[in-house]
């Protein structure tokens, strides 16, 4: 991952093409279902895009990681069950996905863009980017400590990488469309709110229902267990006990298997059923 910067010396001229035609279906969609695809096709007028994913992130107390993520709608030229794939990734992998740790609780706007290559193996990656055959993503992030508004875009392998004048083309249209998704997101609900709850499983209660249906996990499955069960993600969890990211996610899926569960979440579900 890395954070892009503006032309520090000002030397290149970034022209944003605007067509009335597409900026005023943009404007037209401002709280419908259909704006997230008109944005896309704003945007696609500067630069080839694929995917568009759009979220807010809002500072939150309660919460164990101190942020909201509410997931705003997603479209994609290539998959039409875009959304059924994201939805997913909002209910298990957003609080731990490495590219938003930076950007979360800044102020001003930032470009952040996404390695694929530089990926551990993975769940994460197989769902995400192997299968879907996504190579490049870039994100466009604005806000401050309280609330960010954050647009996603990627490109498949079929595509060209995103070149560093496209990037900055990019960040040059942002006083363009957070305008207009700042809009949005006080017209119509998230399609899914996602909150890491501060009130996680009793170990003690995780212990107990091991026990009593005799389920058997090597020491290190169960360390992970308990890990994952008082908020660690997997890769934090790795770096507690000292494991390679892979071994981590190795772990899970043995202990996963022996459970019969097959997310984070239903490890919750899991742990919180007394019978």
């Amino acid at each position: 991952m890395r954070i892009l910067q503006p032309d520090p010396l000002g030397q290149a001229n970034y022209l944003i093409g605007v067509r009335p035609r597409t900026l005023g279906a943009a404007m037209q969609a401002v709280g419908t279902t259909a704006f997230v695809a008109a944005l896309a096709e704003f945007i696609h007028e500067n630069i080839v895009v694929e995917s568009v994913h759009l979220e807010r992130w809002r500072a939150d107390p309660q919460s164990a990681t101190g942020f909201v993520i509410e997931w705003l709608g997603s479209w994609s030229e290539q998959d039409p069950d875009v959304c059924k794939l994201m939805d997913i990734f909002y209910q298990d992998y957003c609080h731990s996905d490495p590219l938003f740790l930076t950007a979360r609780g800044t102020s001003g706007t930032l470009l952040l863009q996404r390695h694929v290559a530089g990926l551990a193996a993975g769940d994460f990656r197989r769902l995400f980017f192997d299968e879907p055959r996504i190579s490049q993503e870039c994100m466009l992030v604005h806000g401050n400590a309280q609330v960010q508004f954050a647009i996603g875009l990627a490109r498949s392998v079929e595509q060209p990488a995103y070149s560093t004048d496209e990037l900055f083309h990019l960040r040059q249209m942002a006083d363009l469309l957070f305008p207009l998704f700042e809009m949005h997101t006080r017209l119509c609900a998230a399609r899914r709110i996602a909150v890491e709850s501060s009130h996680a499983p009793s170990l003690g209660g995780f212990d107990a229902r091991l026990a009593r249906q005799d389920v058997r996990l090597s020491r290190r499955e169960y360390e992970i267990c308990k890990l994952m069960l008082s908020g660690r993600s997997v890769p934090e969890a790795a770096s507690h006990l000292d494991i390679k990211f892979s071994t981590a996610e190795s772990y899970v899926k043995r202990a996963f298997v022996k459970l019969g569960v097959h997310t984070r979440r239903e490890l919750f579900d899991w742990a919180l059923v007394s019978g």
